[in-house]
Formats: C-alpha cells, sequence, structure tokens
C-alpha cells in the first residue's frame, strides 16, 4: 500500500509539471503571436507603400503583402493542433489517475475493514475459549499480545486514507471535500439489479407468450401457399434451428448465472471479468428474451410471407443480420463492454495455439463443442443462399454451380466445420500442457477432444455411404466403426465430466458418497440427478442406431438432429452448475481467491454486525476444509472429561506449536514452537 501510494504521489506530481508546462508554453506562444501580429502590420504597411511607389513609377511587380500571412497561419493551426492534442492526453491521465485513486481508496478501506475484523476474529476465538475451559486466561493472553499487536495497533492505514483524501480533494476536486469523497466511494461490490431491466424482461417474457401460440397456430394449419404450393419447412428447419440454439444458450447461461450467484460460486472471479461492470443474470436474460421476441417475429414473417408468395427467404437473412449487428455494433450501448469481452475471448478461442488459454477461454470452447450443428449448418446457410435460393418465390432451385455443396466435397466441408469447435479444445490443451509441462491433465484432456475428430469423421463416412447400402443398411462396414468410434469418445467425456470436471467420486467424500467432499448447492439431490442425467444424455446418439435401419425415422433425420441440438444444449447446462462450482471450490482450496469480489449470494449484504452474530452461534466460523476436523474435536470435547491441567504447563498455560497469523501483513503460518498460550487456534478462513 505504501509503494502504490508513492506511485500516485509521482504521477499527480508529474501531472501537475506537465500541466504547468503546457501553460507556459501556451502563455509564451501567445506572446509570440502579438509580436508577429505587431510586424504584420508594420510589414503591410511599409508593402502598400512600396507598392503605390513601384505602380507609379510604372514597374508591375508582385504583391508581397499575404507573404507573412502565409507564414505565420500554419504556425497557427499547428500550435493549436498540439495544444488540443496534449489536453487530451492530459485529461486521459487525469481520468486515469482519478480512477487509479478511487480503486486504491477502495482497496485502503478493505484493508481497514480487514484490519478490524482480524482484531475481531481473535476477540470471539478467545472468548470461546475461555466460555469452553471456564478460564479468564484468554483474555488475558488477549490483552498481553493482541491489544499490542502491529496489525491491530498500527494506524499507518488510517493515516494513507487521511493522506489520499486530502491529495484528491486539493488536487482534482479544488478544495470541495464533499464532491470528493463522493468521487472516491466507487461503487460497491454486489450486484444491483435494475428495475428497468426487470421491466424489460418482463415485458419480453410476455410477448413470447403471445408469440409461442401464434407461430404453433400458424404452423399447424398453413401447410400450403395461396398458390397451392407446399411451404418450404424443412429449409426453415435448417436456417432457422442453428440461431435457435443459439439464443436459447443466452437465455439459459442467464440461468446458470443465476445459480451460480445465489449459491455464492464466484463466478465473477473465475472469469476474471470486472467485478463492477460486468453481466447480471437479469441482463443476460433481457438479451436472451428480446433475441427470441425478435426469433420468433421472424419466424412469423417467414410463415406468412411464404403462404402469401413474397420472397420468404429474405427473413432468417434478415434476422442473422440484426444478430451480427448487435453483436459487432461499435458504438458505446446495448452493453458494449460485455460484448466486446466475449469478442476478445472469442478471438482467443480461434487463435488458440497463439495465446495463453486462461478459464474463459476454455470454458467458451467447451460451450462451442456444445453448438456442433450450427458449424454442420453453415454450409448450408452458404450453399443455399448463394446457389439454390429462389429469392422471389417459395421454393428453392436445385442446386447448381458449386462443386461443395454436392457430394463428396460437400460431406468434407460439412466434416471440417463440425471438427473446428473440437479443434479449438484440442489446439488450447496443447497450449496449456506447452506453458505448463504437465502432461496430465493436459494431453489427457486433449485425448478427449481426439476422440471427437474419429467421431466425426466415422459419422461422415457413414452418411456418405448410406446410400450404396440402401438396401441393406446393417451390411455398411462404417456403421460399425462409427458405433464403436461414438462409443469410445462418449465413455471418454462421460468421465471426464464426472471425475475431471465435475470432482465426483472422490476418495475422500464422507457422508456425500459418490460426490466430493465439499460441496455448494443445498440438495445432494441435484447432483445424483444430474449424474444420471449426463450418464443418459452421453449416450443419446444410440438413437441413431436404430434410425440407421427404420426408413421412416430416417426420413425425420433433420428434426432428430435438431432435438440433439437441444438436448446437447440443456447438458452443458446442467454441466455449467457443476464445473463453475468445481473450479471456485478449487481456488478457495488453493487460497487462490485473492480479487476484491463478493461471493456472497446477491441477496445477502454482510457486515461487521453479522459477522460478529456468525461468530458467536455454536459452530462459529471455521475452515470448509477443516470441518470435519472441527466437528470431532468438538464431539470429542464435549463427551469426553479432559482435564484442564492436563492441557497446561506448569504456568498453567497451554503449549502451542503451531499459531496461525491472522495479521494483514502475513498468511502464511508461522512456527511458533516456544510460545506458549491458553487458546486453541482454528483458521477464520471462510473459504
Amino acid at each position: 500500500a505504501s509503494r502504490r501510494w508513492e506511485t500516485l504521489k509521482n504521477e499527480v506530481l508529474h501531472m501537475e509539471q506537465a500541466r504547468r508546462s503546457t501553460f507556459h508554453r501556451s502563455a509564451t506562444t501567445s506572446g509570440n503571436t502579438v509580436g508577429n501580429d505587431q510586424n504584420i502590420g508594420v510589414t503591410n504597411t511599409d508593402g502598400v507603400k512600396s507598392a503605390k511607389l513601384k505602380h507609379r513609377s510604372g514597374h508591375h511587380e508582385d504583391d508581397n503583402i499575404l507573404t507573412p500571412l502565409t507564414r505565420v497561419l500554419p504556425e497557427r493551426l499547428i500550435e493549436r493542433t498540439r495544444e488540443k492534442q496534449s489536453q487530451r492526453v492530459q485529461y486521459r491521465k487525469r481520468t486515469d489517475l482519478k480512477l487509479a485513486f478511487s480503486e486504491f481508496y477502495l482497496m485502503l478501506v478493505l484493508l481497514q475493514n480487514y484490519q478490524a475484523l482480524n482484531y475481531t476474529g481473535f476477540r470471539k476465538i478467545l472468548k470461546k475459549h475461555d466460555k469452553l475451559f471456564q478460564t479468564t486466561r484468554g483474555d488475558e493472553w488477549r490483552k498481553l499480545h493482541i491489544d499490542s499487536a502491529p496489525f491491530h495497533s498500527s494506524q499507518r492505514v488510517d493515516q494513507l486514507i487521511n493522506d489520499v483524501e486530502i491529495l484528491y480533494t486539493d488536487t482534482f476536486e479544488s478544495g470541495n471535500r464533499a464532491r470528493a469523497m463522493k468521487r472516491l466511494h466507487v461503487p460497491p461490490l454486489e450486484e444491483k439489479q435494475s428495475p428497468v431491466v426487470t421491466f424489460r424482461v418482463g415485458l419480453f417474457v410476455g410477448m413470447l407468450f403471445l408469440l409461442l401460440p401464434t407461430v404453433i397456430i400458424l404452423g399447424t394449419h398453413l401447410h400450403d401457399s395461396q398458390s397451392s404450393k407446399p411451404l418450404a419447412w424443412r429449409q426453415a428447419l435448417f436456417l432457422y434451428r442453428s440461431t435457435f440454439l443459439v439464443v436459447l444458450h443466452i437465455a439459459l447461461v442467464g440461468i446458470n448465472v443465476y445459480g451460480w450467484s445465489s449459491s455464492g460460486v464466484n463466478h465473477v472471479l473465475i472469469f476474471e471479468i470486472d467485478p463492477r461492470n460486468h453481466l447480471t443474470y437479469q441482463q443476460f436474460l433481457e438479451i436472451g428474451t428480446f433475441l427470441f421476441v425478435i426469433w420468433f417475429l421472424s419466424f412469423t414473417g417467414f410463415i406468412l410471407s411464404s403462404y402469401y408468395d413474397f420472397h420468404p427467404f429474405v427473413q432468417p437473412l434478415i434476422f442473422l443480420t440484426l444478430i451480427f449487428l448487435f453483436l459487432f455494433n461499435p458504438t458505446h450501448t446495448l452493453y458494449h463492454h460485455a460484448r466486446f469481452w466475449f469478442l476478445k475471448t472469442l478471438r482467443r478461442v480461434i487463435c488458440a495455439p497463439f495465446y495463453r488459454v486462461g478459464f474463459a477461454d476454455f470454458w467458451l470452447g467447451d460451450q462451442l463443442t456444445s453448438l456442433e450443428l450450427i458449424f454442420f449448418d453453415i454450409e448450408y446457410f452458404f450453399c443455399f443462399y448463394l446457389y439454390e435460393v429462389g429469392w422471389w418465390s417459395i421454393h428453392s432451385k436445385s442446386p447448381t454451380g458449386s462443386i461443395f455443396c454436392n457430394g463428396w466435397p460437400q460431406i468434407v466441408l460439412q466434416t471440417i466445420l463440425m471438427m473446428l469447435p473440437s479443434w479449438f479444445r484440442f489446439a488450447q490443451c496443447l497450449r496449456r500442457y506447452r506453458d505448463t509441462k504437465h502432461k496430465f491433465p493436459h494431453l489427457a484432456n486433449a485425448g478427449k477432444y481426439a476422440t471427437g475428430f474419429l467421431v466425426i469423421s466415422t459419422n461422415s463416412l457413414r452418411r456418405a455411404t448410406a446410400i450404396r447400402f440402401l438396401d441393406d443398411p446393417a451390411s455398411n462396414p462404417f456403421l460399425y466403426v462409427w458405433i464403436i468410434a461414438s462409443f469410445i469418445g462418449a465413455t471418454y467425456k462421460l468421465i471426464w465430466d464426472l471425475k475431471m470436471d465435475w470432482g465426483f467420486f472422490d476418495a475422500n467424500a464422507g457422508e456425500n458418497q459418490f460426490l466430493r467432499d465439499q460441496i455448494v448447492y443445498p440438495s445432494k439431490l441435484y447432483y445424483y440427478v444430474a449424474i444420471v442425467e449426463d450418464i443418459i444424455f452421453r449416450y443419446i446418439w444410440i438413437i441413431n442406431v436404430f434410425m440407421q435401419f427404420r426408413t421412416r425415422s430416417a426420413e425425420y433425420a433433420d428434426v432428430i438432429g435438431f432435438i440433439f441440438g437441444l438436448i446437447e444444449i440443456f447438458r452443458r447446462f446442467i454441466w455449467n452448475y457443476f464445473r463453475l462450482e468445481n473450479e471456485h471450490l478449487n481456488n478457495c482450496g488453493e487460497f487462490r481467491a485473492v480479487r476484491d469480489i463478493s461471493i456472497a449470494p446477491i441477496t445477502t449484504v454482510f457486515d461487521h454486525g453479522t459477522l460478529e452474530d456468525m461468530m458467536d452461534r455454536d459452530n462459529g466460523v471455521h475452515n470448509r476444509r477443516n470441518a470435519k476436523r472441527y466437528d470431532l474435536m468438538k464431539q470429542k470435547i464435549k463427551t469426553e472429561s479432559i482435564p484442564i491441567n492436563n492441557e497446561t504447563n506448569d504456568n498453567g498455560n497451554v503449549n502451542v506449536k503451531r499459531l496461525y497469523s491472522l495479521s494483514s501483513n502475513e498468511n502464511q503460518i508461522v512456527d511458533e514452537s516456544n510460545i506458549t498460550s491458553p487458546v486453541i487456534s482454528f483458521s477464520l478462513t471462510n473459504n
């Protein structure tokens, strides 16, 4: 804190020196300009006189009156441009410095609160000790050691807070302390829901309740157009199903965020996003429901325009254009910060081998693996609009023109596109192995995505050769190769989901059978249902095996593929809950949660009074990692009569081999083999 304070003071001093230098240079330039103007007046007067004399004498020479102006005006323009640039730079530096002061002030306030909470923790622990052992030695030890400890008696933090307030008030607010304190107090860390966003979400949900039955009614009653031609339902399925999956995924992520926030899973820390500028679950739902409204309006327009023979295939193209305009909108509107954070993360995913991989990168890569159907439909979308679409009719033309839209080239292109999500994750695993040199789990995880390449390739071969074995599908050798590859891939991914991603089947699970030692969500039933769901959905592809032998079902392969896509989106939605929970517990267990982010439920605000009440309870506050040991110790104290004298030495004090330091300067355990104390030390770290 002291080093940061010195840095900030130096920055303020440098800024003030630069401002004075700019002001002095501006004043000097103004003086020179006045002098030049006077010289111009003299020169102009002399020039006029000279011109008159030359004219009278009959000499015709060029008039040089404007020559000084052509020299002075560019100089003035250059000086003004430099001044404006300097002012813009100074303004940006001043704004950044204000933000730095605000963040530093927040850090000091948090440190001050931590200092007070540290002392409160010691006081409560020693109070419990005295109550448990019916003694006053804990209070006496506190007065002797804790009250005079530097972490409690030091006033350095208070002095720094006072210095920051004075310097900020004098430098940035011209002595106005009330305005300075208003600027220094940064927004709170807890999420606040906007009533306007809540209203919009409700409005869009209400519109969906009207649009959904409208689409169902139109879809079930309109089969032919006014010209008695069937509507292009199959083309509509290919053109709309991918965007439907994307919008549904956005809405489900909003529900994920609500579940994480309400359960205390610190997704803000895990994704390394700005704790004061990120989307809340209501904003996610707002985006999802709004896009759903546009999707249903577009689909309704497609049905009606098909019925009236009014170029219906423009509708899905317009909807896709609106999505891209929303995503790439360069203005600072429509959640600009969140959109560009997503685009930057997506760029790192696409260029996986060339960037270091963080949690947000491979999490987004995993989401893309659940959207393989979208990559499959990309080929159909471009081929349809380039070569097949009849812009002024309800029917598509026969495909002509491109070799990539027919036969084996089409199969190869679809295969490459479907492999892209698995390739992104495969490359990320290799990059993480390069950075960490850990073969496990990174190379093992890369092997999991390599099985995806095998499944997609064998499935493409099965589809490409299906027409040759139309009379006897069972004789297609690629069918059995695909079944074997799919079984291996599904089993590999299932084991990885349950053991590695979710951390289940831990040998030290204790009473949480088949799960892990620590769980966040309130009911174990959620975990067991999730395990069963993941097993079923990982092997849902077996339905395709039965479809291979049923011609009638094969006619609805496109619809079945869409249903599989919906199932995979829902499976990923459930997966997200337990993947983030496991990462959150790992962060806490490894003491990696060091950023200033509130991980409490969004409806709860903790203060010192609440924490003191928690510490006054019988169970107190203890480390999750040591919860069982704490309970056993407590049970042992209750059930066994332990003479206090056996716990003390000759001086009447309890010998303690290790003392957990709770000072604001130290997090490590300090060996104190020679210290005697009447207190049993517990950790107050709440993971």
